[in-house]
């Protein structure tokens, strides 16, 4: 009689779990096993066929357990049980085993589904086989095979999908895919199976004999442990390969650290090393072994054969040095020569450090070797181009001394030339001053005297032309002291726009003879003083402003001013534009050059030296500033700019006062007392003597001469004289040096230097000499008189 079956729904919702929980714990142990393939991977194998064993005979026994048949106790034969777990057990090893490999093809992932199929229906059948119960068990072979395609077309997939998330980013999904289909396959294949059973009850069926399992409480202990063991062991599964995932990231990274430090060694050309001291060997870097040239046979070299790769002249030290340190327990840092038998010589660096043991003994020596041959090479260039420049630097520091002593010497001679050529001028001046201060001396003498028209026009030109000379002289000597860099600049206080008012007044009416009108335009407010040399600014403007009267026949000159404050300084501008006859490009170039002008014609028609402007030029740039032609045009005009600097009104205020406590003392009136003075009169030319005898007639003076600086002295303190008036250049003793002999012997009275010598230093030399005063030749009435009663009053 067929009996009456009753399902546990619970109890087969569990046993699905178990199939399933079992299929993920296996198949992520199968994964281990290709990780670790090599290593460990027989001892995951092994817990992978014994997880997925128990897990099939789990899913069995709890399937089994919700099966309910009234009335019908049933128990498991002991034997049969355990067959079915090792069945299970060692076909699941097996297909685990099928497609464990690196690379698995299709052939094997069908072998290993057969297997698996093998594995789950070989468990129930014999499962089904230990079952003890008052029944029997009569099979639809046609279920029974279903349950078998089942179970392999289930394993097949579960297999496959599960080799494919061993490499997919998103492995998780397809792992629980591949468990449910392996969960399915487990599950399918047993219910299946169950259904291809019914159960036929037996009233004669004999007692259960041998050893049985028959507790509903045993089934759920047994199930209790199965879900333990599966639970602790995908837990150790997961642990697991959070370790190898760790191992392996930290394996990349010492793999990736240790390439990145061979190439960082190959670059730097530095190898490294660890000398084992108890036996000697070596342990070298690859860089080492390229360092070296040595074939890379093993890993571990003898320090020997280290050594005896080092140059003979330097093995010694380096071999001492390595010991030193040994024994000091010291940091290594040489350099020396290696001979590699492959390669010609290197030069390499080699530092270390020992390692101690517990007790403080060496034991061990780290260090790096680098190729310094190419630094070896830059030094040595370096020495080399030291030497060399330090060779050029001495041969141009000599040619440097050299070519010094030759300006040196050049510049003795240029300074020898200019002092001759100053000493030339100041001896032309004074021979032809000394002529001309009779010539002009004589005319003023004339002047006094009752003439006819005729006579005072040959008189007039005369002292017209002698003017003119005496100047020129002036001018050349200015030029000649501009050029040896001693500039004659005295600088005072002074108003410039009445400077400005006087010179064009004095100039004005020479304009108008020509019909040339003069005009002054001021651009910018000007300062009401300036502090400027008043004498040399007027010598620029007289000449400026005379060419543009001197050039043009007729029409204006335009004098513009302006003010530019920069600074602490006043920059002043004044631009002369006429409209006379102009300057050619080429007579442009020459018109800063001394004794040239633009046109040889120039000369010819208005006269001149040319050495106006270059003066101007060097007194404006005496002055802070500059004289430059703007622009000109050949019958239009032209326009020159100058410019000077000058304090401003704040420095200007201290040198007011000065000259208001000058101004407090005036100079002393041109008056003698009616008493008459004796003048003694050292002078050794006739005409000389004789005009100046003149210039002192009828003004209360007796006068006596002498011819030489002896002469002086003996009448000097022979007659009480009121002044004496020497000449410089005398014969015999000159006035200078009798004028020292004089003082040195007590003498008192009042000594005029006269000279034909105009240079400022000449001044200096008669006030040094003793001299009161000095009078340059040509010498007119009213300074002669105005010099005596000075030194007279003073005295």
């Amino acid at each position: 009689m067929e009996m009456q079956t009753v399902w546990s729904p619970g109890l087969i919702a569990l046993s699905i779990v178990v199939a399933t929980m079992a299929s993920y714990v296996a198949l992520d142990i199968i994964l281990r096993i290709q990780q670790t393939l090599g290593r460990s991977s027989l001892y995951w194998l092994s817990i992978g066929a014994i997880v997925m064993g128990i897990g099939i005979w789990s899913m069995h026994f709890i399937g089994m357990l919700a099966l309910k048949m009234p009335g019908m106790e049933m128990a498991y034969d002991v034997w049969l049980s355990i067959l079915s777990i090792v069945v299970a057990i060692s076909a699941s090893g097996l297909a685990f085993f099928i497609i464990s490999r690196k690379k698995v093809p299709l052939y094997s992932i069908i072998l290993g589904g057969l297997v698996m199929a093998v594995a789950i229906a070989g468990m129930h059948y014999i499962g089904m086989a230990s079952m003890r119960m008052p029944a029997r068990i009569i099979w639809d072979y046609s279920l029974v095979a279903l349950s078998v395609v089942i179970a392999a077309i289930a394993s097949f997939a579960a297999l496959g999908v599960s080799l494919k998330f061993r490499t997919s980013k998103s492995p998780f999904i397809l792992h629980v895919f591949a468990s449910l289909l392996m969960g399915a396959a487990v599950s399918g294949m047993h219910y299946v199976g169950m259904e291809a059973a019914t159960f036929e009850h037996l009233h004669d069926y004999p007692s259960f004999a041998g050893a049985v399992l028959g507790t509903n409480t045993l089934a759920y202990v047994v199930g209790g442990l199965t879900c333990m063991i599966l639970i602790i062991a995908l837990t150790g599964s997961i642990f697991d390969r959070i370790l190898v995932r760790r191992e392996q990231e930290a394996d990349e990274v010492i793999r990736t650290r240790e390439a990145q430090l061979r190439e960082a060694q190959a670059i730097a050309h530095v190898g490294s090393w660890d000398w084992n001291t108890i036996d000697n060997s070596v342990s070298l870097s690859d860089e080492m072994y390229a360092i070296l040239s040595m074939e890379k046979i093993g890993s571990i070299v003898n320090i020997h054969d280290i050594f005896r790769l080092v140059s003979p002249e330097d093995r010694h030290r380096v071999e001492v040095a390595f010991k030193e340190c040994l024994i000091h327990k010291s940091y290594l840092d040489i350099d020396y020569k290696i001979l590699p038998a492959k390669t010609i010589s290197r030069f390499v660096q080699s530092r270390g450090r020992v390692l101690l043991d517990n007790e403080g003994n060496v034991v061990r020596m780290l260090g790096t070797t680098q190729d310094i041959t190419d630094r070896k090479a830059i030094e040595e260039k370096l020495i080399q181009a030291q030497v060399e420049l330090e060779r050029r630097v001495e041969d141009r520091t000599a040619e440097l001394n050299k070519s010094f002593e030759r300006e040196k010497k050049a510049k003795e001679v240029a300074q020898a030339a200019t002092q001759a050529k100053m000493q030339f001028l100041a001896n032309m001046s004074h021979e032809i001053r000394t002529p001309m201060n009779a010539i002009l001396g004589f005319a003023d003498l004339l002047s006094t005297e009752p003439l006819n028209a005729e006579q005072k026009e040959h008189l007039s030109r005369i002292q017209a032309n002698g003017s003119q000379l005496l100047r020129l002289i002036d001018d050349i000597l200015d030029l000649s002291k501009f050029e040896a860099g001693k500039v004659p600049i005295e600088k005072s206080a002074f108003s410039f726009t009445e400077l400005i008012d006087e010179v064009v007044s004095s100039l004005r009416l020479l304009a108008e003879q020509k019909k040339i009108q003069i005009h002054v335009i001021k651009q910018s407010s000007l300062p009401k003083k300036i502090c400027s040399d008043q004498l040399r600014l007027r010598q620029i403007l007289v000449n400026l402003i005379g060419n543009s009267i001197k050039f043009s026949e007729k029409g204006v000159i335009t004098l513009r001013l302006k003010a530019e404050h920069i600074y602490d300084k006043n920059v002043l501008y004044v631009e002369v534009e006429d409209t006379g006859v102009g300057i050619s490009t080429d007579g442009q170039k020459k018109l800063f050059q001394p004794f040239s002008q633009a046109d040889s014609s120039i000369a010819r028609k208005f006269g001149g030296t040319g050495l106006g402007l270059i003066l101007s030029r060097h007194i404006a740039k005496s002055l802070g500033g500059d004289l430059i032609l703007e622009k000109s045009e050949l019958g239009k005009g032209s326009t020159f700019l100058l410019s000077i600097t000058s304090e401003d009104e704040d420095h200007l205020q201290g040198i007011k006062e000065a000259e208001k406590k000058n101004a407090a003392s005036p100079d002393p009136a041109i008056v003698v007392d009616g008493h008459e003075k004796s003048i003694l009169l050292a002078e050794d030319m006739p005409d000389n003597e004789l005009l100046i005898r003149h210039f002192l007639k009828n003004s209360h003076f007796r006068v006596e001469s002498a011819v030489n600086g002896y002469e002086v002295i003996d009448k000097a303190f022979q007659d009480n004289f009121d002044v004496i008036l020497m000449d410089v250049q005398m014969p015999g003793l000159d006035g200078l040096e009798a004028t020292r002999r004089l003082r040195a012997q007590g003498y008192k009275k009042p000594i005029i230097a006269l000279t034909a010598h105009a240079l400022p230093e000449e001044i200096d030399n008669s006030i040094a000499a003793g001299c009161d005063a000095h009078l340059t030749k040509p010498v007119n009435r009213a300074a002669l008189l105005h010099k005596i009663n000075d030194v007279l009053n003073h005295h």
